[in-house]
């Protein structure tokens, strides 16, 4: 890409010249004044100078002056004779009342050869120049003069006598004017919203750091999925500061020119490179090789920007490593492939994402009503369509340019089309990265865009590896291209364009060679009974059929008979209050299910699965909110299988034989209000990890060798049958007992040494913990809400965090809680027997908060240290707030405002991504 500055000037539309140059003409035009005319224009500076000879008539000054009204800036070059022109003076007079009425008009002034104080004196040239002037004109005129003289020699300017050299002087103004000009937002940049902040943390990162020698060379990788302004981001970096490098190259679409180039593509870059860091040397013409390249740039301070690179080799030949640059470059990569910028051993990374709502709403309004918000009427349409297009600069340019001058029914079809398919305009740059991938990254993305957005990381790969070779790699692989991000608990989300991307990708080619189906409409005709009446073999692989916005689809079994390769089956939001919107006709036909190794059917209407259903391969069972009453007769092959989720099958009354399941690490049976006992053949299940049960109310016990070697989360919360404490591993983690009927902890609870969470709430025969209780060290969050029975402070180890007794009889908190260092929320609301807090609480620098809300006894204000985020003192007998100021009463109140905040914003970003994943 060329010099990118002449392109900047003609965007500043609002003047014609960037500089008007004002000078004597017979002192400074040969040298001076023509040197320095030559380094502003190759800066792309559009400069107004008169060549002709000073005797000029007014209509010649009428023109100059309507110049210097379209100029943004006066440079005004003093010299010894300057005051000696009439006609200089005139325009000096002119330029300063423009300064003074004008904002957007400044003074430059260059005192060449001559020292700022001559221009006061009254003794000196100047002082000589407006006596003989007094002969000649009158006195109002040359007063003006005078004042004019006397206000430029007031400016900060240049002084020439300070400077070795007239290059070196014309360097400086160059540099400086240039700053002035580029750093005034461009129409461009300025349509871009977010860029500020942008600038500033790519500047950071491109600045000098502590350990950095003042001969640093840096190099910054700008990261994200296409779309998201990254070329935009390193142009307006590049303007911002290209008045600080002389020497400088934007190279654009180095991907576009090495594919187009071929093998001599890398030569023709560097050509590239080099003439616009050397623009008049006669070796550009030249082949360049890298070494060439390297040896005429390490003496050379340069700012290079590499945009849109692809390709490690691209950067090996194009910018080998920071000993390729002189003291002070700076280096600038843009991509999609975090890898690249990895392999180059690139430090410094910004990762360009989404923008926020408010500012897509911005950006929307910018290009469809050219204002920085939306019409009123227009709002709620505005909002829906960037939430459509989930923060993506270029999908909010694109769109809302489509829809300037619309009116609302024009919206409404735009948005219904946004919400079914994807923008050709938008999907195009998009499909870039998809295009790039290997088979195997295609499908993995694929499914990942299809089935695993929002699950974790291990379960997905669980399913994928038997479809890709080690599908791990390949996950990360996306990752490195933006195509797929991990949040921090390892969860895998896919962005809604991409996804919208991924859908139209597989409805291409003929239906029946598609090995991977979405399409509501293609996959009804494939269950209808026409089509099941054909005898070729359907060649579909995976089927994942979302029933959100459908009303209902008949399936007919014998179409499953066809469909020999179908590993993976996917039919969710399936369920209504009326049952399942997918029904199987001719039940009595459906005794077959390919040999599925995902099977997904949520709201499955039947009693059981098909009897000829080989599951020697599944890995994954997943029937929530079914009408199974058992799975199958009999033991089956399960030895692939990991996870199942049988959540809401409120008529299953019992759980298949699982002895041959050795490999299965969660097991999720959560509302089996019909299912009254587990199978022994649980206690075989030595890999299982999770077990879940919530609100199972039939379920009496479990069994007797339940003590499972892997098991780290039980829960048995609802389950008020439950009246022992389960015998559990030592491994175990997090243990859930609320509500049920248990009386006693036994003292064996002790050797539970990696328990963090226990929760005991709304146990209404619980008794007083044991002392042993003490003992677990690593438990961190303890929960006996609403226990009528416990009457006593329950010994606690030091790494307890949060404590919710709330509701209970206890009287006493003990001194020896101000031990327990790490306690940050203590419950004791409702406590209505509970008296004043011991003093010791003030050693707790990390309690943040504390709750003491209808605790009718507390009659003190209790001494607490640290910053107290919530301080619930609301229904307890306390008269006086003796300890709390006004201020800090509001200090309180606003650091809860801050909490709710930050609540109301975790939770309102689960939801989404819950909604997402659906």
């Amino acid at each position: 890409m060329a010099n990118s500055s002449s392109e900047d000037s003609q965007s500043r539309s609002v003047w014609k010249y960037d500089a008007f140059l004002s000078f004597r003409g017979t002192d400074v035009r040969k040298k001076f004044i023509s040197h320095l005319n030559d380094a502003l224009t190759e800066e792309g500076i559009i400069t107004f100078h008169d060549d002709r000879d000073l005797e000029r008539g007014n209509p010649i000054l009428k023109g100059l002056e309507e110049a210097m009204n379209q100029s943004r800036f006066a440079i005004v070059v003093v010299s010894e004779d300057y005051a000696t022109s009439q006609w200089c003076l005139r325009e000096l007079a002119f330029m300063v009342e423009l300064a003074e009425k004008k904002k957007r008009f400044d003074l430059i002034p260059i005192f060449y050869e001559i020292d700022p104080s001559a221009l006061k004196s009254r003794t000196g040239c100047f002082n000589k120049a407006f006596e003989d002037h007094e002969k000649r004109f009158d006195a109002e005129t040359v007063r003006k003069w005078r004042r004019a003289v006397d206000i430029v020699a007031n400016i900060s300017g240049w002084d020439s006598k300070t400077r070795s050299d007239d290059s070196k002087l014309i360097q400086e103004v160059v540099g400086d004017l240039c700053e002035r000009l580029y750093s005034e937002p461009s129409d461009e940049t300025s349509e871009f919203v977010g860029m500020s902040l942008h600038k500033k943390r790519i500047e950071s990162l491109l600045s000098k750091d502590d350990s950095d020698d003042d001969d640093d060379v840096k190099m910054v990788g700008v990261w994200g999925m296409g779309g998201r302004g990254k070329t935009t981001i390193a142009k307006c970096v590049y303007e911002s500061l290209s008045t600080h490098f002389p020497s400088r190259c934007f190279l654009g679409n180095v991907k576009d020119d090495f594919h187009k180039h071929g093998e001599s593509s890398s030569s023709h870059l560097r050509k590239q490179i080099m003439s616009e860091i050397f623009p008049k040397s006669p070796l550009n013409a030249r082949c360049v090789s890298p070494e060439a390249m390297k040896r005429r740039l390490r003496g050379k301070k340069v700012l290079l920007i590499l945009d849109d690179v692809d390709d490690i080799q691209q950067l090996q030949e194009l910018a080998g490593d920071c000993k390729w640059f002189g003291p002070g470059s700076r280096v600038i990569i843009t991509t999609r492939d975090k890898r690249v910028l990895d392999e180059h051993s690139v430090k410094h990374i910004y990762e360009v994402k989404p923008l926020r709502t408010t500012q897509a709403l911005q950006l929307l309004s910018k290009h469809a009503f050219k204002t920085n918000r939306p019409q009123a009427e227009f709002r709620q349409l505005c909002l829906d369509i960037v939430e459509q297009l989930c923060g993506l600069p270029l999908a909010l340019r694109v769109i809302g340019a489509s829809l300037y001058g619309r009116n609302i029914a024009f919206w409404e079809d735009k948005l219904c089309i946004l919400r079914n398919s994807l923008d050709k305009s938008i999907s195009t740059p998009l499909k870039v990265s998809y295009d790039a991938l290997d088979e195997h990254e295609k499908t993995v993305f694929l499914y990942v865009a299809g089935c695993f957005n929002g699950e974790y990381m291990d379960r997905a790969i669980m399913v994928l590896d038997p479809f890709v070779i080690r599908s791990k790699p390949r996950l990360v692989t996306l990752m490195e291209k933006s195509l797929i991000s991990m949040s921090n608990n390892t969860r895998l989300w896919v962005h809604d364009l991409l996804q919208d991307m991924a859908k139209d990708i597989t409805c291409e080619g003929k239906m029946k060679k598609r090995k991977m189906m979405w399409n509501f409409l293609d996959i009804k005709g494939l269950f209808t009974e026409t089509m099941a009446g054909g005898s070729k073999d359907i060649e579909v692989e995976s089927i994942i059929l979302n029933m959100a916005e459908e009303t209902g689809l008949c399936v007919n079994p014998e179409t499953f008979k066809r469909m020999r390769e179908l590993k993976f089956l996917k039919i969710h939001n399936n369920s209504t209050a009326a049952g399942s919107k997918v029904c199987i006709v001719n039940v009595e036909d459906f005794d077959y299910l390919p040999p599925l190794r995902y099977l997904h059917w949520e709201a499955y209407n039947l009693k059981s699965l098909p009897a000829k259903f080989e599951t020697n391969v599944l890995v994954e069972l997943n029937l929530p909110d079914s009408s199974v009453e058992t799975l199958w007769s009999g033991s089956q092959d399960l030895g692939s299988l990991r996870h199942m989720n049988l959540n809401r099958c409120r008529n299953l009354i019992e759980i298949p034989d699982l002895s041959k399941a050795r490999s299965l690490e969660c097991l999720c049976l959560c509302d089996c209000e019909s299912l009254v006992e587990l199978p022994s053949s649980l206690g075989h299940l030595d890999k299982l990890v999770k077990l879940s049960m919530l609100n199972c109310k039939k379920l009496k016990s479990l069994p007797c060798n339940i003590k499972l070697k892997s098991l780290k989360t039980l829960s048995l919360d609802g389950c008020i049958n439950i009246e022992e404490f389960p015998f559990v591993s030592d491994v175990i983690e997090e243990l859930g007992l609320r509500c049920t009927s248990i009386e006693l902890v036994p003292d064996s609870i002790s050797r539970l040494s990696k328990l963090t969470e226990l929760r005991l709430s709304h146990c209404k025969r619980l008794k007083n913990l044991p002392d042993t209780f003490g003992n677990l060290t690593s438990l961190k969050h303890l929960t006996l809400t609403c226990c009528p029975n416990i009457t006593v402070f329950p010994m606690l180890g030091n790494g307890i965090e949060t404590l919710s007794l709330n509701g209970t009889p206890i009287e006493e908190v003990p001194s020896w809680i101000g031990d327990k260092v790490n306690l940050t929320c203590l419950d004791m609301s409702e406590c209505k027997k509970l008296h004043n807090l011991p003093h010791s609480l003030r050693n707790l620098k990390n309690l943040k908060l504390l709750y003491l809300r209808g605790c009718i006894n507390i009659t003190e204000i209790p001494q607490v240290a640290g910053e107290m985020r919530r301080l619930d003192l609301y229904g307890t007998s306390i008269e006086k707030y003796g300890i709390l100021s006004e201020e800090e009463a509001l200090v309180l109140h606003n650091r809860d405002m801050d909490f709710l905040k930050g609540f109301l914003t975790r939770y309102v970003r689960m939801y989404k991504r819950k909604r997402n994943s659906r």
